[in-house]
């Protein structure tokens, strides 16, 4: 039986941590994404919050590449495209349920960024 994909509030909230990620391996000055009232924004109104960092998203490979980051962000950037959400843009708002959803997705794709993290490490 094949796996349902996940809701677009939790596929929002793995784009999310995505693009957090980005941000800190690029260690550039405008890493407001990984501030909790950042996030928080981004779990009730996603389009609002994502659209720039995910145009921004390949200048934030670019500068993580040139910090010598260059492995661990392709491997993030190329996740991008399996996250983004089934309707053609990102969500305007979520309600609190999908909320919830949106910090779950967030956690889990955390928690799997990490997990590649320590398997490419142990190489």
């Amino acid at each position: 039986m094949p796996e349902e994909r996940p809701t677009d509030a939790h596929l929002c909230g793995q784009l999310y941590a995505t693009l957090e990620v980005l941000q800190r391996l690029a260690d550039i000055g405008f890493r407001a994404l990984g501030r909790e009232e950042s996030r928080q924004r981004a779990a009730k109104k996603p389009r609002t919050e994502m659209t720039v960092p995910l145009h921004t998203v390949g200048k934030s490979l670019y500068w993580a590449r040139l910090r010598g980051h260059g492995p661990a962000a392709g491997a993030v950037f190329r996740s991008i495209p399996d996250l983004m959400p089934s309707a053609r843009d990102l969500p305007a708002t979520l309600n609190p349920d999908q909320q919830k959803e949106f910090l779950q997705g967030w956690q889990a794709q955390l928690d799997a960024i990490e997990k590649i993290r320590n398997e490419t490490a142990g190489r």
